[in-house]
């Protein structure tokens, strides 16, 4: 009985599970209020860490501060163990989160304006002032990126291996992190850009422009792949969903824009007291967005438009500049002008994860493991596009998509060729008046080239009558009635 007993306990978990999986967030473990008067945005990370959390979990909420190096920023690793933080005045530090404590510490005494993990956490990339560095989680300088020339944000796709950034002179560039090669360049031509995302489902990278734009990128291509018109002002943040749904973009016109990116269409939008300057998206599907002082979390604000945030949290005396959620974890991480505060979220993170995907407790011989296994399973950069499933599909019929795309193109150079526009012929030759007069002109040309077929038809009929009554001059009056 026991052992039918755990198989059913263990059958119900697996059934959760997927159902969880196969209908997306739910909102279990997320806070849940008693009476029609009550607001869960009302609830203070004082009041959380007094009265609903245990010890363990008690102990993520703390307030770091740090004057000296400031403004600081964060940044996790997939595991979500370790997170780097980085102020702008030189100091980068990396912490392990399971324990709370300092890994490494440096200060590099140069400008720092962002920071990523590489494949895991013993290599981290830093955007410094001038190129990007390579270092280890001891602090040892590894390699100097001497292509990444003033960059502004940095983005590591995991599944091919390559280190992306965009900096001031508004270049995109992508590196092989394992063979050290400098795989593209592309130039954007939308002047610099401080903005950038990857799309966790098909490693596209979004950059936000001056201009209000936001562009899709792949290293395969030398143009953007799209262009999408999202705000009146300059794009401030920009955040993806891990489906790769969703996009949320926040401009300097205080407005937050839910896109689709299956459509590329707006879904719904927001209003910001203040402009946005980082976003963030669980993997529970919670928006977080960072505004002057304030961190805002909102709950399925993608699907539907919601009425009223879910959490709200302030920094006292500081400007907000970065929020990132914590991987697996109901954790939040606020970087701000005067160091950095950890706060609790609710039903933010997923609860189960892979092990041979991402693990959070692997020690050091699986960490090796599965570093081989990603190398081997490295995927080409040519393979990065808008919709990654059309990889591996086979095109059966190849001779009616010739003809289509044949029928297509003929179709194209028709209209092209039915919309041709007047030349712009010399000066004074072009203005309205001309036109309408050699409008004017041609109509009249057929006009007289018809009058002029009219005129030549009747002089042959009057010809051809003349000759006939010369003939029947000629005949004999006796004659004449046989002419006839």
């Amino acid at each position: 009985d026991e052992v039918r007993f755990e198989a059913a306990v263990d059958a119900a978990a697996a059934n959760a599970i997927i159902d969880s999986a196969q209908h997306g967030p739910t909102s279990e473990g997320c806070l849940e209020v008693e009476g029609e008067m009550e607001r869960t945005y009302k609830m203070t990370q004082k009041e959380l860490k007094r009265n609903h959390l245990d010890e363990n979990m008690a102990r993520q909420i703390y307030d770091l501060k740090l004057e000296d190096y400031g403004p600081y920023q964060v940044e996790f690793n997939r595991s979500g163990r370790y997170n780097l933080i980085f102020g702008q005045a030189g100091h980068v530090s990396m912490m392990d989160c399971h324990q709370l404590s300092l890994q490494t510490e440096m200060h590099l005494n140069e400008t720092i304006r962002d920071a990523c993990f590489l494949h895991n956490e013993t290599l981290f990339a830093v955007a410094q002032k001038k190129h990007t560095y390579i270092y280890d989680n001891n602090g040892t300088e590894i390699h100097q990126l001497q292509d990444h020339i003033d960059p502004c944000r940095l983005q590591f796709l995991p599944y091919h291996w390559l280190l992306a950034s965009v900096g001031r002179a508004g270049y995109l560039q992508y590196t092989d992190t394992s063979t050290g090669q400098f795989v593209s360049k592309h130039r954007t031509r939308l002047g610099p850009c401080s903005v950038m995302r990857q799309n966790p489902s098909n490693a596209v990278m979004h950059l936000g422009h001056g201009n209000g734009v936001v562009t899709l990128w792949s290293p395969a291509s030398s143009a953007y792949l799209v262009k999408m018109l999202c705000h009146r002002g300059p794009v401030q943040a920009l955040a993806v969903d891990p489906s790769g749904k969703y996009m949320v973009t926040g401009g300097a016109d205080r407005q937050v824009k839910v896109w689709d990116l299956r459509t590329y269409k707006l879904l719904h939008e927001y209003y910001s007291p203040q402009p946005a300057v980082s976003l963030d998206i669980s993997q529970r599907g919670l928006l977080g967005v960072g505004h002057g002082t304030s961190a805002t979390i909102w709950k399925d604000a993608l699907v539907t438009k919601a009425k009223s945030p879910y959490m709200k949290h302030r920094v006292v005396g500081s400007d907000l500049q970065r929020f990132r959620f914590r991987p697996y974890e109901d954790i939040g991480i606020v970087g701000h002008s005067n160091g950095v505060a950890s706060i609790v979220i609710p039903g933010a993170g997923e609860a189960n994860f892979d092990s041979l995907e991402v693990n959070p407790f692997q020690d050091v011989k699986q960490r090796n493991e599965a570093e081989v296994r990603s190398l081997l399973d490295k995927l080409a950069p040519s393979m990065i596009s808008l919709d990654p499933n059309v990889i591996g599909t086979l095109d059966r019929d190849m001779d009616a998509a010739r003809e289509e795309k044949k029928k297509l193109a003929e179709e194209a150079d028709l209209r092209n060729s039915k919309k041709k526009k007047t030349k712009n012929r010399m000066r004074g030759r072009n203005t309205v008046t001309k036109k309408l007069q050699r409008k004017k002109a041609v109509v009249l040309d057929a006009n007289s080239a018809k009058y002029r077929d009219h005129l030549e038809k009747k002089a042959f009929a009057e010809d051809s009558f003349d000759v006939a009554e010369k003939e029947d001059e000629d005949i004999p009056l006796a004659l004449k009635r046989f002419a006839k």
